[in-house]
């Protein structure tokens, strides 16, 4: 099989090809093709001399995941089925604003964690995505899209959990910063702490987004499985020696759900939680899903709105992040890739 160039870094791609180009200019062409211009094939390398386009060709691809599927939003949302080589699915969303261009992309191909709020863990686990997976989701969108997009963004917040697969991922990061800043990619995790001290230690970080959903151990345990494995008191050690450039924050999503963690004693003791952190936080209203997860329903929007305020009024900053594509089920915590279905509760 050829070997697959896409979701390395420039010196991942030189090392590659290095039988085949022995001068450092031509590699540097190669990588600005693959990394800069996103080049699909050899061909398209019109600055290459035509037999080392061939011999690229003969030994190396350039290959993104198919998309099967686009399904558009009412609200311009658009939700991209992919099938990967072993014939796996997972989704992505694209997620346009004036001309900023937001990608979430999935890094599994299902989720083990198991959180009861969430489709993707309903449906139960997959494996890890490759590199040139991750980094192929962007490609693909980004050529999708309009062609006035001045900024994009990338959020690693699909399907799975991004720090459980951190060789591949940490390979696409640096892949991905060719052309995205390190400050307009975030990536979100359960709590992952390992995973969280992997991306401490790279000199060029993402933005990071912890996914809390209840201000105390033993509610976020019933939610949220990975809790009995990394305490919140071990993850909030972890993050206080998470290294934050100046200007940069830590992001808190808290996805609100019905009698559950919704009170506004619940927004109170959230608030001390966090309070010493530089830090805001993304209240997520729960996005229904009645076959997947009928147990579970969103708060009322004047419940959202004073537990969002409720924060506010502590000194910090909270707003509701509205999900866009919940008509195609593409709203947060809705992407499954699948059609396995089961069921989930909370436990009492």
């Amino acid at each position: 099989m050829k070997t697959n160039l896409l979701g390395r870094s420039r010196q991942e791609i030189g090392e590659l090809i290095r039988p085949l180009v022995d001068r450092r200019f031509r590699s540097d062409q190669i990588a600005n093709w693959i990394l800069q211009r996103h080049a699909t094939s050899f061909d398209e390398m019109s600055n290459l001399p035509l037999s080392l386009r061939t011999d690229l060709a003969n030994s190396f691809c350039l290959l993104d995941p198919c998309v099967v599927e686009q399904r558009s939003s009412e609200d311009g949302a658009t939700k991209y089925l992919f099938e990967l080589e072993d014939g796996a699915k997972v989704e992505g969303v694209s997620i346009p604003e004036d001309r900023k261009l937001t990608l979430c992309l999935s890094s599994q191909t299902g989720c083990a964690l198991g959180c009861k709020f969430c489709v993707t863990g309903a449906l139960g686990g997959g494996r890890n995505l490759k590199s040139s997976e991750l980094v192929g989701q962007y490609r693909s969108m980004l050529r999708s899209s309009a062609n006035d997009v001045e900024r994009v963004n990338i959020v690693f917040m699909g399907m799975g959990e991004p720090l459980l697969n951190t060789t591949q991922l940490l390979s696409a990061l640096e892949a991905l910063y060719e052309r995205v800043s390190p400050r307009r990619i975030t990536v979100s995790t359960a709590g992952v702490i390992p995973g969280i001290e992997s991306l401490a230690k790279m000199e060029r970080r993402p933005k990071l987004a912890v996914s809390l959903n209840a201000p105390d151990q033993a509610r976020r345990e019933r939610i949220m499985p990975i809790a009995k494995t990394y305490s919140l008191s071990d993850l909030f050690a972890a993050l206080r020696g998470f290294p934050l450039e100046r200007g940069r924050r830590l992001t808190f999503e808290y996805v609100l759900l019905a009698g559950f963690n919704d009170s506004p004693e619940d927004a109170s003791a959230l608030g001390k939680l966090v309070q010493d952190f530089p830090s805001k936080i993304n209240v997520i209203p729960f996005n229904e899903d009645r076959h997947h997860i009928p147990e579970l329903r969103q708060p009322p929007k004047e419940r959202i709105l004073a537990f969002t305020e409720r924060l506010r009024s502590k000194g910090l900053t909270a707003t509701v992040r509205w999900s866009r594509g919940e008509d195609v089920s593409a709203a947060c915590g809705q992407l499954k890739g699948r059609e396995t279905h089961s069921r989930t509760t909370i436990d009492s």
